[in-house]
């Protein structure tokens, strides 16, 4: 008589676990769909510079949100939250490509670094602009910068690539004055 209860205890208890596993959720006349493994897929924004004629310079470049909606990815300039590297690059308004979000993924990630800056294996990477990472001792202007890894890889300032590896993390505004980082009193 215990052994049945006992059992039917745990198959309730991993009923009760199993209902509250995250699925995917697919919305009705939406494309910005995430997948289990933490990559979600945009378009290309209809309000992008890059085109046809003005094709994405690089894989692996930062992308934040398109100002067209919530379903359009752009080249993150540095201001707004980067959402992730993209490995692809499309190259018509409209055309679909997936974005790697940071921190929803374990692995390293690519990044293409600020050409003729060096990036420093363990130092911190920042968004910079045209979708770029930079390292964050290398930065010279204050101002406030998203954190989107750490750096597990070298290169120097005559790398041919550009190309460095990074651990991503769910990025975060730093301020920087001088040498001193701190963190903003309103983050955005």
């Amino acid at each position: 008589m215990k052994h049945n209860k006992l059992t039917k205890t745990i198959r309730a208890a991993l009923g009760r676990w199993l209902a509250r596993r995250p699925r995917p959720v697919a919305l009705a006349n939406a494309l910005g769909l995430f997948n289990e493994g933490g990559v979600e897929t945009l378009l290309l924004d209809p309000a992008s510079v890059y085109n046809v004629a003005n094709p994405w310079p690089n894989r692996y470049l930062l992308v934040q949100r398109g100002a067209s909606g919530y379903q359009y990815g752009d080249i993150a300039q540095g201001t707004l939250i980067p959402l992730g590297p993209s490995s692809d690059a499309p190259l018509n308004s409209s055309d679909p490509f997936n974005v790697r979000r940071l921190g929803a993924r374990p692995g390293l990630e690519l990044g293409v670094a600020v050409a003729g800056t060096t990036v420093t294996i363990d130092k911190l990477l920042i968004a910079a602009a045209a979708g770029r990472v930079q390292d964050i001792s290398t930065v010279t202007v204050n101002g406030t910068y998203w954190v989107v890894g750490r750096a597990a890889g070298s290169i120097t300032a005559t790398s041919s690539t550009g190309e460095v590896p990074y651990v991503p993390f769910d990025p975060y505004q730093v301020v920087l004055t001088g040498t001193t980082l701190t963190f903003p009193a309103n983050p955005s």
